[in-house]
């Protein structure tokens, strides 16, 4: 349950820096460069701090976004899971004694909800993001972009979501979760790549292909 709930914060609230009665005009940028994108391939760290403990827990991962809708989070270590959306559906895996278990799914529409969400997101869709969303933006050496969830429920569990961003919006460099006690979930991405060709299963919600083959096929992509 605290990887799910490391999951959910990655679409899931925050406070604002200045408000706006529209979108903020680096939002409108960002949609505009990723209005071409139809894919994106992602590594990630992430360091889930706790105030009960000295140091950080950390995992590695990767997320995958194909449009329309589909997307991708897996982690690789220290343990393994995976977690699969479309517009229709959502699936999770865990590595388990040896092989995968495609678990069955407690609250199932939240969990499609944020994967449409992170899809979103990534995509630079204003529209879907500001449904839910009050949008405000700080620049300075970076970008970051503030979204405060405008359900008061969410707010309760997500205190903020922040994504930084360098000033040309050319990759998603950070995203930093704060929870309401003070906890948080820092998660850095590297090794962005855009228009890539997935291989046929990476979004497969029965029998997802392995993470090792479809990083072989975006590395030797052209």
């Amino acid at each position: 349950m605290n990887r799910l709930k490391c999951f959910l914060a990655m679409a899931l609230g925050i406070p604002a820096l200045t408000a706006f009665a529209g979108p903020p005009q680096t939002l409108l940028d960002l949609q505009q460069r990723m209005a071409g994108v139809k894919s994106v391939y992602l590594e990630f760290t992430q360091e889930r701090v706790l105030k009960l403990f000295s140091d950080p827990l950390k995992s590695e991962g990767v997320m995958l976004v194909e449009r329309p809708d589909k997307i991708r989070w897996e982690t690789t270590s220290p343990y393994q899971t995976i977690l699969l959306g479309d517009r229709d559906s959502v699936a999770q895996f865990e590595f388990n004694d040896g092989k995968w278990e495609k678990l069955k799914l407690g609250f199932p529409q939240l969990l499609q909800r944020v994967m449409q969400q992170m899809s979103a997101m990534n995509e630079g869709d204003i529209n879907a993001m500001l449904n839910d969303y009050t949008a405000s933006v700080a620049t300075n050496t970076e970008v970051v972009l503030t979204f405060v969830p405008k359900d008061e429920n969410v707010r309760g569990m997500m205190a903020s979501l922040e994504v930084h961003l360098p000033p040309d919006l050319s990759v998603t460099r950070e995203v930093v979760m704060n929870e309401p006690d003070g906890d948080l979930t820092r998660i850095q991405f590297q090794n962005e790549k855009r228009d890539v060709s997935f291989p046929a299963g990476t979004f497969d919600q029965t029998k997802p292909l392995a993470i090792a083959e479809v990083k072989a096929a975006v590395s030797h992509a052209p």
